[in-house]
């Protein structure tokens, strides 16, 4: 296909004459001569598309703000799943149309047509030992009043231009620019008030002592499984209301030749947990204009931010303050260690000294694990993430004739991500690594790419019945990746966290916090491009593209480029026949697209033999080793290191009904990626393969399903109007292939997803994220296995729990305005998939669940289809009896991570229905001298729940990586915001 596709371009390019000017850009998509953004900023008529997008405008993101404006798209964007971290101004994690690849999962961001790197920090992780939090990304410091639309190209057809980049799916943002002839002024304020609820159901029933016994006293243990007794509930007094108050202010103006769009914006908040806040900064700058009479234009964008934030929380429980309070003993007073107690000079070392019930008085902790005082945590181990952004773009166009443009573009994307926790003296000894001064934990992520395109686009017309719009182009992308990570516990002074504060050149104890790694990775990618949509009396047209990548990942491999195809076609059913008049618009489509992927930056300096140091990291001074190598013997040249492709088939319809009132889109696709990278150990000599460590190319992910979307407009006049929208998807997802079936490597052989904790794997015939943990030990009927006194005993090999995936998605949108006031509402449903929690599994343990108490006041705990295990005296009898509960509760519970207690007894459905946003506005028509209108809203969002199981929002991952989803670890409890909302027009 590649050598066919240029040549007809060229022909085509040469005989060809003017093409008639296409409709006018709008911001959604509701007609079909609509003009929507493709890839490379490129624009098409809507009904020419062969593959499936949705476009959504940026009233849709502003309506309800929210500080990360990809958390505004939930529920209105069919097939896109949106996961959310810890705390405002975190990163966002979004999948379309399923988990595809265990390197990469995100989709590609574009702004006006120019990809962009959506840098983060390093993630957090699902361990319950955890200690920096998910840094955010470059999305969340966008403005969302800086966004006119938004179209998100979910399939490998849609996106096959954009490269490797783009095998996820990409998601095309079109900033603002002022319009000729038009000069105003917008500002636009909200203010919302921010309440945690969903909380971990706790018990203040039972005491972690009894009164009645002498000697006993609150603080002894850590376990409440105590006498009956009333205790205060701390929490809540704990958690405050949080505040968010987010300003924008805008100016636009222009003439005929030239118009501007400039901005600034503010994000100020306030969090649910004390002494927490984020501060952000936004500016944008766009300015295009025309020279040369019309036929040259520059457009010039900047975007900038700065991002503060103090003690966003971390997943895990070492420095979470709520899990102090969660397992605070009960009748423990925790007044005593409150806000302004937390702390007292210790006359020995003339330090603050942490003030805490598990603090013996000579320093030293009771429990294990050891908490820590919530303040303590918040005010002497603080953690802080600061963030700076820049975006630079500029492109040139010039139009040679009516039909032909040529287009050279490029922009200049910088962040840096610099997070710093300090661990102050007299911290819990398990943190502080041996320290006796203090801990300081840093890391800072530096990411930038320069990326810059030429492009020539045509739109030629062959004749009145075909028509051709092409392009053919060539880019170069480079990426530069920067990190520094600093652990040292051994400070010169205590409690000053400098850098120029740690020891490093002295003797260590092994394990202890001492690391200082320095990073500098470059990657670059160059190509070639080609596309041609051929349209035939606007009722069929097909699509073709081809691209080329030289990518840098591959040095060493003996490969350095590969190739990639799309094809498509559609058919206007509605310009070929007669239909009945109630359909307006009737089409159907197909697309096959692969689209390439290569390797991680600088993975393949593992392809050099281990002697030759400089190619790996240094440790404060200490070469660090690789771990795995990649297979170099000619014998195996099938393992060689190869790109990943992903393979996609999709076909789908769209109708326009009732004078375009009800539109429906629906597709079905087929997706297949290969050749993923997967780590995996050989254990002894294999066809000349030493044992070891070896990065091999295998896996097969296939991703099914179907997405959809239904709007009517059920009455559409200016006193009464409602739209109705349903967004529905479902995805099926197995592992076809994992490891190659060349390597002796055992059927059932695990993979561990990054950022899982080793709770989420891959194996053969399973599905991405599927999540494996302990088990109840069963017979062979499938009966429970107890012990003489009733305890449940549990499986010692962890086995498969379930996938936290949805099966199904869908949202349901409506719109209402009457006259001048506006109502809205969103209701967004989850459907299937299995959650765990740690948070419960920990809090069973210690007896302060409001479970743990339930069962004590009905004497025992119930367990369902138990027998008595082999060698106890009533072997193979069934068990009707109750356990008791503190027997119970610490077989299956546990805080020490994974492999501990019986993880089933912590699964839980994810499914949810929740109102996801309300809005109730009304616009005032001011028509004054200065102010045109104001509109006022009443705004909500997550207000509630009309269906949810889990004890936690199965929503909310841990952070941003391939297996971050499913478990819940001591997270930030879900919030519900409700506030005022401004909007004026001068």
């Amino acid at each position: 296909m590649r050598k066919a596709v240029i040549p007809v371009l060229f022909v085509f390019s040469l005989s060809a004459n003017a093409q008639e000017k296409k409709t006018a850009d709008t911001a959604k998509t509701t007609s079909i001569q609509e003009v929507v953004v493709t890839s490379l900023g490129i624009k098409r008529q809507a009904r020419s598309l062969t593959y499936s997008s949705q476009q959504i405008g940026g009233d849709e993101l502003t309506e309800v703000k929210t500080p990360n404006l990809l958390n505004s798209i939930n529920g209105k964007v069919s097939n896109v799943q949106i996961n959310r971290t810890n705390g405002v101004g975190s990163s966002v994690r979004v999948i379309m149309r399923g988990n595809k690849s265990v390197n990469n999962t995100q989709p590609l961001y574009v702004i006006d047509g120019i990809p962009i790197i959506n840098g983060t920090g390093k993630s957090a992780d699902i361990g319950q030992y955890s200690n920096m939090p998910d840094p955010g990304d470059v999305l969340s410091s966008i403005n969302p009043d800086d966004i006119e639309s938004m179209n998100f190209l979910k399939g490998a057809s849609a996106s096959a231009l954009y490269g490797s980049a783009g095998g996820n799916g990409a998601i095309l943002i079109t900033t603002k620019k002022g319009r000729a002839g038009k000069s105003s002024i917008t500002y636009s304020s909200s203010l919302t008030l921010d309440r945690a609820y969903g909380l971990p159901k706790l018990q203040h029933s039972y005491l972690s002592y009894d009164p009645s016994v002498p000697g006993q006293a609150p603080g002894q243990s850590i376990y409440s499984w105590g006498a009956k007794g009333e205790s205060k509930d701390y929490l809540k007094d704990f958690l405050q209301t949080g505040t968010t108050w987010v300003n924008s202010l805008s100016f636009q103006s222009g003439n005929e030749k030239s118009t501007n769009y400039f901005s600034i914006g503010n994000t100020t908040n306030k969090g649910v947990v004390p002494i927490s806040y984020f501060d952000q900064y936004n500016i944008s700058f766009r300015n295009s204009s025309k020279f040369l009479d019309d036929k040259l234009t520059l457009d010039a964008n900047f975007i900038g931010s700065l991002q503060e934030s103090k003690n966003r929380q971390t997943p895990g429980a070492s420095f979470s303050p709520l899990t102090s309070l969660y397992w605070l003993p009960r009748g423990v007073d925790f007044d005593q260690y409150g806000a302004n107690n937390y702390s007292y000079l210790d006359k020995t070392r003339f330090l603050p000294a942490q003030n805490w019930w598990e603090v013996n008085p000579d320093g030293s902790f009771k429990g294990n694990p050891a908490t820590q005082n919530p303040y303590w945590i918040l005010n002497r181990n603080p953690v802080t993430v600061s963030n700076k952004n820049a975006y630079g773009a500029l492109a040139l166009s010039y139009q040679i004739n009516p039909w032909l443009s040529a287009r050279v573009r490029g922009n200049y994307s910088w962040n840096i991500s610099d997070s710093q926790r300090d661990m102050s003296a007299f911290s819990a000894p398990s943190l502080l690594a041996n320290g006796l001064n203090g801990r300081i934990l840093k890391n800072i992520y530096e990411n930038s790419s320069t990326y810059g395109d030429v492009l020539l686009i045509g739109s030629p017309k062959i004749s009145e019945s075909i028509s051709l719009d092409f392009t053919v182009g060539g880019s170069i992308n480079t990426t530069r990746n920067k990190i520094t990570q600093i652990d040292n516990a051994y400070l010169a002074n205590p409690n000053l966290f400098t850098l120029n504060n740690l020891q490093w050149n002295i003797n260590r104890a092994p394990g202890d916090g001492y690391h200082n790694t320095y990073t500098n990775m470059k990657k670059q990618v160059q190509s070639v491009f080609a596309s041609a949509s051929i349209g035939y009396k606007n009722m069929f047209y097909v699509d073709m593209t081809f691209r080329n990548d030289w990518d840098s990942s591959l040095a060493l491999t003996g490969r350095t480029g590969f190739d990639y195809e799309s094809a498509g076609a559609n058919v206007v059913l509605s310009s070929i026949f007669k239909l009945p008049e109630v359909i307006n618009f009737w089409k159907v489509r197909g697309s096959y697209a692969t689209v390439g992927l290569g390797l991680p930056t600088n993975i393949t300096n593992a392809m050099i033999e281990y002697n030759k140091g400089y190619v790996y990291e240094v440790d404060a001074g200490t070469l660090v080793y690789p771990k795995s190598n990649f297979i170099v013997d000619n014998n195996h040249k099938d393992l060689f290191p190869k790109p990943e492709f992903n393979k996609t088939f999709e076909f789908g319809t769209e109708l326009r009904m009732l004078n375009n009132r009800l539109n429906f889109d629906i597709t079905y696709y087929n997706s297949n990626t290969s050749n993923q990278l997967l780590e995996t150990k050989i254990d002894s000599y294999f066809g000349g393969l030493k044992p070891g460590w070896y990065y091999v190319n295998a896996g097969k992910i296939r991703n099914t399903g179907f997405e959809s979307s239904l709007s009517y407009k059920i009455f559409n006049s200016e006193k009464f109007g409602w739209t109705a929208t349903v967004n529905a998807s479902a995805n099926k997802n197995k592992i076809v292939e994992l490891f190659p079936a060349s390597l002796p490597i055992p059927e059932g052989t695990f993979f561990s997803l990054a950022g899982g904790g080793e709770y989420t794997k891959l194996m053969l015939g399973g599905s991405f994220g599927d999540l494996y943990g302990i088990k109840f030990r069963r017979d062979d009927q499938g009966h429970i296995l107890v012990n003489e006194k009733g305890v449940p005993l549990a499986d010692n090999i962890p086995t498969y729990l379930g996938n936290p995936n949805p099966k199904f998605i869908m949202g349901f949108n409506n719109s209402f305005n009457i006259g001048k006031l506006g109502i809205s509402f969103l209701i967004d449903g989850k459907f299937g998939g299995k959650v765990l929690s740690l948070t419960e599994k920990a809090n069973d343990l210690y007896g302060v669940s409001k479970a743990s108490a339930d069962a004590r006041d009905r004497g025992g705990v119930s367990i369902p289809n138990a027998v008595y295990a082999p060698g106890t005296p009533n072997a193979g009898q069934a068990y009707t009896g109750l356990t008791n509960a503190q027997d119970y509760y610490k077989a299956v519970g546990t805080s020490e991570g994974y492999g501990k207690g019986v993880d089933e007894a912590y699964l839980y459905s994810a499914t949810t229905v929740r109102l996801r946003q309300a809005s109730i506005s009304y616009t005032f028509d001011i028509n004054s001298k200065y102010m045109k209108n104001a509109t006022v809203s009443l705004v909500g969002t997550n207000l509630f729940f009309f269906y949810k199981k889990a004890p936690f929002d199965p929503e909310q991952v841990s952070g941003n990586t391939p297996g971050g989803v499913g478990v819940d670890s001591f997270g930030l409890p879900v919030t519900r915001s409700v506030g005022l909302s401004l909007k004026a027009n001068f």
